[in-house]
């Protein structure tokens, strides 16, 4: 009964999402995102992913700095189901503004970065491409200026 639930609001959400103008709809779910606690900051965020994937590029990349606290704070939750979320979220932003991404990641650490990654690429050998890189950029900090 509680899945179901759980399942019928997730629709709700993605009916909505889809309903209300996308920048509208970012600048709703960031602060939720960035302030509620688990399970409000996981819809959120499952919200927010589908509104990203019907966004245009230029007003996604003028509202990454309202959406990237909350998903990079998202990454650290002690839930799983929201880290996952969050990296779902990261993955369809890069789906949409692609290497423009980059920067707005250079504060993750290295595993981070390549789970990210995985979800674009899915290869674990491009993880470790990326911490050999990694590694041998920390002391330049030129790791995300390539």
């Amino acid at each position: 009964m509680v899945l179901q639930v759980v399942r019928a609001a997730e629709e709700a959400a993605s009916t909505l999402a889809s309903s209300i103008h996308p920048e509208q709809c970012i600048k709703v779910l960031c602060p939720i995102i960035q302030t509620a606690d688990y399970p409000i900051n996981l819809a959120a965020i499952k919200m927010q992913t589908k509104v990203v994937e019907r966004i245009a590029k230029e007003s996604l990349l003028q509202l990454l700095a309202d959406i990237i606290p909350g998903l990079l704070q998202g990454y650290d939750n002690t839930e799983s189901s929201v880290r996952k979320a969050s990296v779902f979220c990261l993955v369809a932003i890069y789906s949409v503004i692609g290497e423009e991404l980059k920067p707005h990641l250079a504060q993750l650490t290295g595993s981070k970065v390549c789970i990210v990654l995985q979800g674009l690429i899915g290869t674990p050998a491009l993880c470790q491409l990326v911490r050999n890189r990694l590694s041998a950029a920390l002391a330049s900090n030129s790791f995300f200026s390539a």
